[in-house]
């Protein structure tokens, strides 16, 4: 009976190198009859027993952890005997991990019965007891005997643990007390001492152990311990008497307090019957029975399935985050095809409007938790997290670990630093790394070379091991027991307990997952209702579906900002579809991923009347909106509940079995599929092939209820920008303060499109972007050195005392620093004080006070003189990031007369023009004759546009062309097919 006792794993991150997948394989390969996991935590246990379980080794589930003995910290291990064992290794983790308790020997008394305590001796104040033959050692193992199971633990690894092995092992035999060979794994092989040290020093850790704590096979162990018998008879006792057991798994579901006489399911009918009556007053339809009829049906399934309580926590904390002005988001994924969901608020999709099938999302015949997903905007979102961790209680609501781990290339930077590899070397290794496509190939290479070698194989080696320790972005765990009952806490972020395992182990354990996802976008949407009267995270949802302006926005491709269309193949898609209804959008957005995309030719073309037919007319009905292309999820399914019979959970369940493109499973679901649409009266070889149009599609089929859901955020926002543009522009600018390049972006972006954009006014401008007279103020928090705790000073004292009168008054008022005064005066944010920069740059001065006690009259003079234009230019783009008081095209009007220019239009499209342009962005690219040519984007000041200037002219006027000035540039504007966009060649080009 031999396995390893003190089993490390990768889950004693940064302290151990032995991954989980390769100690299994080892086991099985040496046939050992168990292994054991006993890491500082319990990271790792759900996996391995899961996998013990499947390759048939008996697993022992241990953890190491600290105790206090005569004020000194004490290594332990516990074993678990059984289940009721488990859940007592998942309280002593949780316990430790949380208040770092070291734990007195009585204390481990309440959990005996089904643990077995072993001891280490891998301190060195015990050792020292040993090693002077201090009797004080006996007595910390005559008091670990008082435990009902215990044993002592003996390790060989190295001398140290040697010179003391025989005096534990004699005691133990004269106490008759178990004794157990301890043969700590901490990496794979001899030759990986070095992974295993590698790990240890990135963890900052210098006392690694030295000696043998490799993997052992089954001789090495029998001759590690040669002459210690008792060990191994002790030891198969001990295995013997341990149950294998599987991790508990919970129906955690908390009841929901409906504070009412009704139940669960009682109180959820008649919220959603409310509910949907108040839906249906605003809306138009064709029959209540059909809603009716739909709902019953939900209600049936979601009842049957447990899942009354779910709904309705879900509906609480979003009725909680609406009431508190926080966004909700109009739905997220297969959620959206619930018409309880859609009843209770929970969602603001219809899904019998948009054809969306419930069986998406919730299947009676396949047992799963639901999955509603809920998006709030990303600055209140822990607002509703707290709310949840209040009402169910800080002991039954946990966020979920995850695990960062090494990546092969970008480790090697990390592991030459530990082990203090010449810089130089270092990047060459690096540079090596990064360029290879076969890594093996260029280890093989160096194999000679011992250090270029050492390094390049140990990054290979601790690729895929954790790092350390994260918080799963959205996920959060709601337990109706306290969850330290069924899985391992610890401390995690916003005052949460965090779990131990990872969302699949969560999962699979049966506990409920919500994720609470921030999005940007609900946040900009929100602030764009506050502006707007009528508009809340209610009304939002009345805004009209068919406005003219938001469509035709959305043909042009103008869509910076606007949630999920901002990339250039989303952009290019929608010039294509030119969507003119909201279902056109919807199929937008589920056409924008690799696959689909080459389906969108055939689509647009169809679209504009292209005649085509499909395989049977009764597909007719089902992908008429889609011009008989399957683009979602759900006409999978209804194909096969039409033509096959199947009900919609065999359908899904169908869907998921192909995309899986498992031969062998293609060939049973098709002959099952041919088999069942036969019996309805379809032809064998109608039946083949719509099986086939099935499997072509499968990968490219999109959740049509997320693409409805998400098209609704789209349509806001482009809603926002076609009909209130300088609002929208100010919310979005707000979401990247602090990003310079993207400011300038969307400034420069704003004034083409005609607005403008005010510099900074210190009795005007508050910390973000707001608007003015219809137009943009740029923000103080804009402003570089003025960081929040300035902004807020300066807006709570104009607030508190008035405006600012003049620029001394401010500074008597605010008394900030020189550095930003100066980024204030430059930015203009005191220009409507009627001073030069040149002035209030000397008056920032502390001796200006007193030189103008004495020669105020010739000092005011001199100053009141002015910077020059470049300077002041520069100062601006320095202090702001953008030019918005000194631009190039402060007199465009009177410059476009004198050099006899125009403005970009696509009227002008393959016509010569002569424009006055300034660079925004350049690029250089090489030809593939290996010539230069330069490409980017430029401004007119109304429109920007991409520009290109091949090699015979760029090698002419290279020297000359920069950004943040004026030039006159004579070309044509094109149609760029690749990147279906207009850019202008220049052809010949000269400073103003």
């Amino acid at each position: 009976m031999l396995g390893f006792l003190y089993g490390k794993t990768e889950y004693s991150i940064l302290g151990s190198s032995n991954k989980i997948d390769d100690y299994f394989r080892f086991a099985k390969e040496n046939e050992f009859s168990f292994i054991s996991i006993t890491d500082d935590n319990l990271y790792g246990a759900y996996k391995f027993i899961k996998l013990a379980k499947k390759l048939n080794i008996k697993p022992l589930v241990g953890l190491e952890f600290q105790i206090d003995y005569d004020k000194h910290n004490e290594k332990i291990l516990a074993y678990a005997y059984n289940l009721e064992g488990f859940r007592s290794l998942i309280k002593l983790s949780s316990y430790s991990k949380i208040s770092g308790k070291k734990f007195k020997i009585c204390e481990l008394k309440e959990y005996e019965d089904n643990l077995m305590f072993v001891s280490t001796f891998d301190d060195s104040y015990l050792l020292n007891l040993i090693t002077h033959n201090d009797e004080r050692y006996i007595t910390y193992l005559n008091t670990l005997n008082e435990l009902k199971h215990f044993g002592i633990g003996i390790s060989l690894s190295n001398q140290s643990n040697q010179s003391y092995a025989r005096y534990l092992y004699d005691f133990a035999n004269n106490e008759n007390i178990n004794v157990f060979p301890l043969s700590e794994t901490l990496y794979e092989n001899k030759e990986d001492f070095k992974v295993y040290e590698a790990l240890s020093l990135i963890g900052n850790n210098e006392n690694f152990k030295r000696g043998n704590y490799y993997l052992k096979d089954l001789d090495e162990i029998s001759y590690e311990f040669f002459g210690y018998d008792k060990c191994f008879s002790d030891l198969e006792d001990f295995i013997n008497s341990v149950q294998v057991f599987d991790t508990p798994v919970v129906k955690s579901l908390p009841v929901f307090p409906n504070g009412s006489d009704k139940t669960s399911a009682e109180f959820l009918k008649s919220l959603a019957y409310a509910g949907l009556k108040k839906r249906l007053l605003k809306a138009s339809y064709d029959s209540f029975e059909n809603y009716k009829q739909r709902l019953d049906y939900e209600l049936s399934v979601i009842n049957k399935m447990g899942y009354d309580d779910y709904f309705l926590i879900v509906w609480d904390f979003v009725k909680y985050a609406k009431k508190e002005g926080i966004m909700v988001g109009p739905g997220r994924g297969s959620g959206a095809s619930s018409l309880v969901a859609y009843s209770i608020g929970i969602t603001n999709v219809d899904p019998l409007r948009y054809n969306l099938l419930f069986e998406r999302f919730l299947n009676p015949e396949r047992i799963t938790m639901p999955d509603i997903d809920m998006d709030f905007e990303d600055e209140k979102r822990d607002l509703v997290i707290e709310y949840v961790k209040n009402k169910y209680g800080k002991d039954n609501v946990c966020s979920i670990t995850t695990f960062g781990t090494f990546l092969v290339k970008s480790s090697i930077r990390d592991l030459g630093r530990v082990l203090k590899v010449d810089s130089q070397r270092l990047n060459i290794i690096v540079k090596l790394a990064s360029q290879t496509e076969d890594y093996d190939s260029l280890l093989e290479e160096y194999k000679d070379n011992d250090e270029i070698y050492n390094l390049l194989y140990v990054a290979k080696k601790i690729e895929g091991l954790p790092k350390h320790v994260g918080t799963h972005a959205s996920g959060v765990v709601l337990s109706c027991d306290k969850l330290v009952e069924n899985t391992p806490i610890q401390n995690g972020i916003n005052d949460l307990y965090q779990s131990q395992w990872e969302k699949e182990d969560m999962e699979e354990s049966g506990f409920l997952k919500i994720d609470f996802l921030g999005i940007k976008n609900l946040t900009i949407i929100n602030d764009i209702c506050k502006e707007i009267n009528g508009l809340d995270n209610y009304t939002i949802q009345n805004i009209p579906l068919d406005d003219y302006k938001t469509y035709n926005l959305l043909c042009s491709g103008d869509t910076l900002g606007i949630f999920q269309l901002e990339k250039p193949g989303a952009k290019s898609v929608l010039r294509r579809i030119k969507p003119k209804v909201f279902n056109d959008l919807v199929a937008v957005l589920a056409l924008c991923r690799p696959g689909p995309m080459s389906n969108v030719d055939e689509f647009v073309l169809r679209k504009n009347g292209k005649p085509y037919k499909n395989l049977h007319p009764d597909l007719d009905s089902i992908l008429k909106d889609t011009y008989g292309i399957i683009v979602y999820q759900e006409q999978i399914m209804q194909i096969a509940y039409l033509f096959a019979g199947m009900s919609l959970g065999e359908a899904d369940l169908l869907r998921r079995a192909i995309a899986k493109k498992d031969e062998d499973l293609l060939i049973k679901e098709r002959q099952n599929f041919v088999d069942h649409t036969i019996k309805k009266g379809y032809p064998g070889e109608v039946a083949n092939q719509i099986y086939d149009y099935i499997v072509k599609f499968a990968d490219y089929g999109f959740n049509k209820s997320h693409s409805v859901a998400y098209a609704i955020v789209s349509y806001q926002m482009a809603y926002f920008k076609a009909n209130y543009f300088n609002i929208f522009m100010a919310k979005i600018l707000n979401n990247v303060i602090g990003n310079s390049s993207i400011t300038l972006e969307y400034i420069n972006y704003a004034k083409a499109r005609g607005l403008e954009v005010l510099a900074p006014s210190i009795n005007e401008s508050n910390l973000d972007y707001k608007t003015l007279d219809g137009k943009v103020i740029f923000p103080l928090l804009g402003i570089k050195n003025l960081g929040l705790q300035v902004g807020k000073k300066i807006v709570e004292e104009r607030i508190q005392n008035g405006k600012y009168l003049s620029f001394e008054d401010f500074k008597r008022r605010t008394n900030v620093n020189q550095a930003i005064l100066k980024s204030l005066i430059y930015a203009g944010a005191f220009d409507e004080f009627m001073h030069t920069k040149k002035y209030l740059i000397e008056a920032s001065k502390e001796e200006f006070e007193l030189f103008e006690r004495v020669l105020k009259k010739d000092l005011v003079q001199k100053v009141e003189e002015e910077y020059p234009f470049d300077i002041l230019k520069a100062e601006e783009f320095n202090s702001i990031g953008v030019n918005l008081s000194y631009n190039n095209f402060k007199n465009i009007d009177n410059l476009v007369k004198e050099y006899r220019s125009t403005f970009f239009s696509t009227k002008y499209t393959n016509k010569y023009i002569n424009v006055i342009v300034e660079f925004i962005e350049l690029k250089k690219l090489k030809t593939k004759k290996n010539e230069e040519m330069l490409v980017g984007r430029l401004t007119d000041s109304k429109v920007e546009l991409s520009f290109v200037i091949y090699p015979k002219l760029y090698f002419e006027v290279s020297r000359d062309i920069e950004t943040s000035r004026l030039y006159l540039a004579s070309g044509k504007i094109v149609t760029n097919e690749r990147y279906d966009r207009n850019e202008f060649q220049i052809e010949a080009i000269k400073k103003i």
